[in-house]
């Protein structure tokens, strides 16, 4: 599982506004792509629809031939167990522990705890966290809290990791680092797809970019 074809995809909400139109892409497995464009150009549409968090209006969204958009409910959650989502306000639980936020996707899903362990611990210590993990995110400074949303992200080892502007609030030494870790989990095979603005961010690496302008592909 990690490749991913937009069919002349067209999004249009019930306000009449279209955030995608007839956007036709592919993003080969075990690539890393950046998503780019403006604000409201469609990146997080994109994802969303990947996410099956709302489904395109016409189109298709094939994952390894699969359309995703098409899959019943019995079979969602094991579609999603494959994908790995940052965002850029991390969504972490307050009143949580750092060790408790990243294995949260593990233990919904029943594994023991022996096994959680060691894949929290794992994960952490890929984000360099593994010493902070009985903190609570509060207690983390904006970077670090990044980093625990990405660990929760790829804690169950997800052949496709999705991120939305994950660095809209780091500066650019912290935006490199959290950009060298997505390049470590696609080195390892993930598929990995970041949606961002950051032109400066985008244009210092060396990774395909599909631009997106009102809902529309422009490279």
């Amino acid at each position: 599982m990690g490749r991913i074809e937009f069919l002349n995809v067209y999004k249009r909400y019930p306000s009449g506004f279209e955030a995608l139109r007839d956007l036709s892409v592919v993003f080969e497995e075990g690539s890393m792509t950046f998503l780019t464009g403006h604000s409201g150009a469609g990146k997080t549409t994109c994802l969303k629809l990947l996410l099956c968090l709302d489904n395109p209006t016409h189109g298709q969204i094939l994952v390894n031939g699969v359309n995703v958009s098409r899959l019943s409910a019995r079979r969602l959650p094991h579609y999603r167990q494959n994908l790995g989502a940052v965002f850029q306000d991390h969504k972490l639980l307050a009143a949580r522990s750092v060790f408790d936020n990243v294995a949260l996707p593990l233990r919904v899903s029943h594994m023991r705890e022996r096994e959680v362990r060691r894949r929290v611990s794992a994960a952490l210590n890929r984000v360099g966290l593994l010493e902070r993990e009985s903190l609570l995110p509060m207690q983390l400074s904006t970077g670090e809290q990044q980093r625990v949303g990405i660990a929760r992200s790829v804690v169950s080892r997800p052949k496709i990791l999705l991120a939305d502007e994950p660095t809209g609030n780091l500066d650019p030494e912290l935006s490199q680092d959290i950009m060298a870790l997505f390049q470590g989990f696609n080195e390892v095979g993930a598929t990995v797809i970041v949606a961002s603005h950051d032109r400066a961010l985008i244009e210092s690496l060396d990774n395909p970019v599909v631009e997106l302008s009102h809902g529309m592909r422009v490279r």
